[in-house]
This record gives C-alpha cells, sequence and structure tokens, in this order.
C-alpha cells in the first residue's frame, strides 16, 4: 500500500446501523443491573427514544444483535459462561448471555461521571475497530482541500415530483438525465469544487446504479391482517417511486466515486472493479454517527444545493497550540498528525456567532414573512459558516439566549418547542432538534433591541 493513501477501513460490514449512541451505555447500564443480557432483555428493556421529532418504540430484532456485536469488539460485553466462544459476529445465538468485561465496567461508569470523555472513549473505540472515523475526515478534507472539506452527496430537486411507476416500468430515460444534469448545474453553480466528479462520468455511474437497483429482487408490501386463513398475507409491491429510486442511485454512484482511497482528480472511467471502503449502505450509518461524535456536520437542507451538504467539524493537525481544538492524541493520519476537534471559546467566536444568528433570521424572514423561522435551518447556515459541531451550537444559542435575557446583547431572543407544519414532513420530522437542557427547539424569533425601543415609543 502506498503511503500516501490510508490502510482501508477494517470491518465496516460489521458496522451497527443504528445511530443513536446513547445505545451503548444503555445496553451496559442493563448488564451491570441485571447480571447480564440477552437480545431479548435489551429488546424488552431499553428505553424508548426520540429520533429528530419522532417516537421510536423498540430497536429492531438486527438492531440489537448489531449492538451486542459492536460492544463485544470494544471488549465491553463478554460471554456470560466462559466456554462460549461467539466469535461470528455475522450470528450469534438468541438466547447467549452476555456480561460486562472490567473494560466495559469502566466504560459504564465513565459514561455516568464524564460524557464528553465517554464520547471521546467511543470515536478511539470506532476508531481503533473500524477507522472510519479518521479516514472519513481525512477524506473529506483530500476530496476538498481549498473548501475545507466540504462536499455533496447529490439528490433530485425538490421541484420534480413525478408519479409512481409499474414495478416493470425500469427504464433510463431522458428524463431521468435531465434532472441528473439539472442537480449537477445547481450544485457546481454554488460552488465547483463541492462536488469535483466530471459530470459524464458521474452520469454513467448513476445510470448504472439505477439499473442495478431496477433489477434487484422484488420487494413485498408490509403484512395486512387476514380476515381468513386462505387469504395470502403479503403481496409483492406492484409500483415504485422514481424520486426516491433516483436518488439512491445518485448517492450509490457518489459515494463510490467519492470514498474510494484513490486521488479524487484520478478516478478512472472505469471504477467497477475499485472496491470502495464506505459502501452507500455503510455511510449512511457512519454520517449520523460521526455527526454525533463532533467530526462533522451534514445537512439535507440547504436552500440551494440538492442533496446532502457535509462538512468537518474536525481537522489533522501537527500542533493544536491554540484554544480553538481539542486534540485526540490517539488517532492519527499517515503523517502524524492529530485528529482535532474544533471547539472555540464562547469569547472568541461571540460576535461572529451572534452576527451570522441575526444574518440567517433576516434571510429566512424576509423569504417567509415571518418572525419565527426554522431554528433548525438557522442552525445549519450558522453551523457551516463557522464550522462548529451540532453539540457546539446547542451551548452556544443557549448562552446566546440567557445574554438576550439578560440584556447584555443588541438582540431579543425567543426559542420555542412547537413545530410548524411546514416542519412535519417525513424528512423533517427526523432532523436533529436544537437542545437546549435537554428540550428540543425548533423555532426562534430576533428582534434587534433598538427596534423595539422604536415601537414602544
Amino acid at each position: 500500500m502506498s503511503s500516501r493513501f490510508w490502510e482501508s477501513p477494517k470491518k465496516s460490514f460489521n458496522t451497527g446501523l443504528f445511530t443513536d449512541l446513547k445505545l451503548f451505555s444503555e445496553a451496559m447500564e442493563i448488564a451491570k443491573e441485571q447480571g447480564y443480557v440477552t437480545k431479548k432483555i435489551l429488546i424488552d428493556e431499553l428505553p424508548q427514544r426520540v429520533k429528530g421529532l419522532l417516537f421510536v418504540k423498540n430497536q429492531s430484532s438486527r438492531g440489537i444483535e448489531d449492538l451486542i456485536r459492536e460492544l463485544r469488539m470494544f471488549n465491553w460485553l463478554k460471554s456470560y459462561y466462559s466456554h462460549q466462544t461467539l466469535y461470528n459476529y455475522s450470528k450469534f445465538n438468541e438466547t447467549a448471555k452476555f456480561d460486562l468485561t472490567n473494560e466495559g465496567s469502566k466504560a459504564y461508569d465513565l459514561s455516568k461521571n464524564d460524557n464528553k470523555a465517554f464520547q471521546r472513549l467511543l470515536t478511539i473505540k470506532m476508531h481503533d475497530c473500524y477507522k472510519i472515523p479518521g479516514w472519513f475526515i481525512n477524506r473529506l478534507w483530500i476530496i476538498n482541500s481549498e473548501g475545507q472539506g466540504e462536499i455533496v452527496i447529490p439528490a433530485p430537486k425538490k421541484e420534480w415530483k413525478p408519479k409512481s411507476r409499474e414495478w416493470d416500468n425500469k427504464t433510463w430515460t431522458e428524463e431521468l438525465k435531465e434532472q441528473a444534469k439539472q442537480t449537477f448545474n445547481a450544485i457546481t453553480k454554488v460552488s465547483e469544487c463541492i462536488f469535483p466528479i466530471d459530470f459524464y462520468l458521474w452520469l454513467d455511474a448513476v445510470e448504472k446504479a439505477w439499473i442495478r437497483l431496477s433489477n434487484a429482487k422484488q420487494k413485498k408490501v408490509a403484512k395486512q391482517p387476514r380476515s381468513n386463513k386462505n387469504e395470502k398475507s403479503k403481496e409483492k409491491v406492484k409500483t415504485f417511486k422514481p424520486r426516491r429510486r433516483l436518488a439512491s442511485a445518485m448517492q450509490e454512484a457518489t459515494v463510490k466515486l467519492l470514498f474510494s482511497n484513490i486521488p479524487p482528480n484520478s478516478i478512472k472511467k472505469d471504477f467497477s472493479n475499485n472496491k470502495e471502503p464506505i459502501s452507500p449502505r455503510i455511510y449512511n450509518a457512519w454520517c449520523p454517527r460521526l455527526e454525533k461524535l463532533e467530526l462533522l456536520f451534514y445537512t439535507d437542507n440547504h436552500p440551494l444545493i440538492p442533496g446532502r451538504l457535509i462538512f468537518p467539524t474536525s481537522v489533522f493537525k501537527k500542533n493544536a497550540l491554540n484554544d480553538e481544538f481539542e486534540v485526540l492524541d490517539k488517532i492519527k493520519n499517515l503523517k502524524d498528525e492529530k485528529l482535532c476537534l474544533h471547539k472555540p471559546k464562547w469569547i472568541n467566536i461571540r460576535s461572529k456567532f451572534l452576527s451570522i444568528l441575526k444574518q440567517e433570521h433576516q434571510r429566512l424572514y424576509n423569504r417567509i414573512g415571518s418572525l419565527y423561522v426554522s431554528l433548525l435551518d438557522v442552525r445549519d447556515e450558522v453551523c457551516r459558516q463557522l464550522r462548529l459541531s451540532a453539540s457546539n451550537f446547542d451551548i452556544f444559542i443557549k448562552i446566546a439566549f440567557v445574554e438576550s435575557l439578560k440584556q447584555e446583547t443588541n438582540i431579543s431572543m425567543s426559542i420555542e418547542t412547537d413545530v410548524r407544519e411546514d416542519q412535519r414532513g417525513a424528512h423533517r420530522l427526523v432532523r436533529r432538534p436544537v437542545y437546549i437542557d435537554g428540550i428540543p427547539h425548533s423555532l426562534i424569533a430576533i428582534t434587534e433591541t433598538l427596534e423595539l425601543e422604536r415601537f414602544s415609543k
């Protein structure tokens, strides 16, 4: 392997597809309280959780298997009986018992006493097991060093709303090509460096992905209650949504092209034999994980960009001597640079934060004509411009809000938990809200204090 490339990420196929990292500490807590866990115990005992603004009652059977498998990879769980050697990560006995290791007990205690330190430990464990956290961030900076690692995974433009097609009507058409072209043009109009792929290379990859998805095994509809025993419980789906399939094809093509171990400017037209370190399926699991670990930020709701905008909130450095970064010594790239999380102090970022906050609120206010605008949309752009993690934004918006109450700023601010009708779309309900004191918030109103004084006279 050339010294210019990372070791390919390991065991990526074993990555759990769940994205709530609290599951690790909650599973260890149950193991500590009950003396052991099984798959059934975790399904029954893990608490309900919120994904965005939606409640999730239970974890899936597959999710629990992934959770146990990863806890064992981290050496935080072990087989309850010493003679059990269940090292097959793809399958295990559903009745098997697992208990905490000594290392797992220490990790659990850390999660209870210092959540930030536990989160950093998770980052290191995941990097040791998979290499993906460090590899992913390093790759973003390689793809677009000029734009500080910012990239886009495209999706069809929101204006395109085609009707469902019959399942067998899966032809790659001129309409699909035109939609791909419009998406490409919209992205590169904002910035060419956020999508450094030749259009015709990408279009060819999207077409191949569309054909592969179209030839996949026909799925069955969800099981329906039967009124009599002679009725069939399931039927094969008869239609599909072209928009959803084209979005999946765009994502698959882009992930395969960008997340390989070759330089972006060296991508060959025949990339079919290149084994990408991160498959589209694994990419979907790692984006929210890396966001929760404060390594990157992403949004699917940029007003000008159709698709997912991703940018790192971390960087590899030889030395991070100022107080703008938190250094993870145990994660290094091939240049022996350490992974550094961007963690600026409020006193250093206050002026820029408040300025961009007001600017983005005003932009949205001008567009929708309402004083209360989406706090999530404001958050996304503030984080993009300042390279902040979502967790950092939560901290700073609370400080800014308290300062406004104390009249220490020239703005009056109101932050609400209400969800407007235009925020109730399926993809919007799963967006990460802004947490203040553990409570999710989604709306913000800002008025300059001088304006309020003028109106009151």
